[in-house]
């Protein structure tokens, strides 16, 4: 349900009218016609494929299997147990950084997070990139900048620059970053530090867990994977809200057929009324407020941010999948969205506003579904 609230903002600037690239030189990127952001992607693409060509000739090179070390650290440090903390990752990051080259250590994290992520509930490599920041050090900046080459979207990476809260790791990653390409450097290191104490800074480091299919590709996931796998109880109660709607419809359509086989056409205009407000009670009581779900969602945010009691339906919902909206979340939510919605109507251009939808995106993500709200 959370997944799609601000997928439906893009449609807003989805026809942005953009030039299309016409020509590009594999080597020296060089483009006609189109934008910068264009261009940085661009760029941003071909390091993710020296990203992956490097790894992969590391591992070969030292005959090891990716996989199987993933397997082998994951029971030398019982990472089966580990609770969603940084501090409980200390220990791997230091082996990681002792044991591999850093792009090696990478690919092997990423290997553990598709591994484990489904039995811990998260993906650690989110963990383990802020356990990276705490060990210091020009291998932890190496694999850091890994994980920032490694996402969908280079606006991504530029918001995921922005976890890193040490001066001293941001100065060491944008300098190994550099040495790819300066200009993507300069873009990426722009991010500015995550500050606001709902955001922690694991959240966006986390989306870069991959699937073995990815990563055998282009080693590249990104903001649409959630900050936690969504559990068996979560998806049951996303389902239990679709199914709602539809008999809050079927109950529409029903109630008229029902009325006018037992009373003809005074029976089916009471049956009309009977499921009208039958489909109104369970709509209302369900948290819909509007026929637009992006817009209802945020309406409904803000009433329980102010104190508005959760519908029956509602609670039945958050019951089955045993995660409810707190307060503090809803408040945290409201916010957000009335602090974006304000810079996308200053926003002067449709890649701006782009990312500031992105940017939201991941963050109702990371408070409706993080551990540490």
């Amino acid at each position: 349900m959370i997944a799609a609230t601000t997928a439906n903002l893009a449609i807003v600037v989805s026809g942005s009218g953009r030039n299309e690239p016409t020509w590009c030189d594999d080597e020296r990127l060089i483009w006609k016609g189109c934008s910068p952001m264009h261009r940085l992607q661009s760029r941003y693409a071909a390091s993710q494929t020296r990203l992956l060509e490097r790894a992969t000739k590391a591992v070969a090179a030292r005959g090891m299997d990716s996989t199987r070390e993933a397997v082998s650290l994951a029971q030398r440090f019982d990472v089966a147990r580990k609770k969603r903390y940084a501090s409980e990752y200390a220990d791997v990051a230091s082996y990681l950084l002792s044991n591999h080259a850093p792009e090696v250590a990478y690919l092997v994290a990423v290997e553990l997070t598709e591994q484990l992520e489904p039995r811990l509930g998260y993906p650690p490599i989110g963990q383990i990139m802020v356990a990276m920041e705490n060990q210091g050090g020009e291998a932890a900046a190496r694999w850091i900048a890994c994980a920032l080459r490694n996402f969908p979207r280079v606006e991504t990476a530029q918001l995921a620059f922005g976890v890193i809260k040490s001066p001293a790791m941001r100065s060491l990653v944008r300098a190994e970053l550099t040495t790819h390409d300066a200009e993507l450097a300069e873009y990426i290191s722009s991010g500015e530090v995550v500050t606001s104490p709902t955001r922690p800074a694991s959240s966006v480091a986390s989306t870069t867990a991959l699937t073995g299919a990815e990563h055998r590709t282009q080693l590249s996931d990104g903001i649409k994977r959630m900050p936690c796998r969504l559990t068996d109880a979560e998806r049951r109660g996303d389902r239990l809200f679709l199914h709602l709607q539809v008999i809050s419809s079927v109950i529409l359509l029903l109630c008229p057929v029902l009325g006018g086989v037992l009373d003809g056409w005074l029976g089916a205009a009471i049956g009309l009324v009977v499921g009208w407000f039958a489909r109104v009670w369970m709509r209302h009581s369900m948290g819909l407020r509007s026929s637009n779900p992006n817009d209802g969602f945020f309406i409904r945010m803000k009433e329980r941010a102010n104190g508005a009691r959760r519908g029956i339906l509602e609670v039945l919902i958050e019951r089955v999948r045993q995660r409810s909206f707190t307060r503090v979340q809803c408040v945290a939510i409201a916010k957000a969205w009335d602090e974006t919605r304000e810079r996308i109507e200053a926003a002067t251009s449709v890649e701006e506003k782009r990312e500031l939808i992105n940017a939201l995106d991941v963050e109702i993500k990371r408070i409706s579904y993080g551990q540490d709200v």
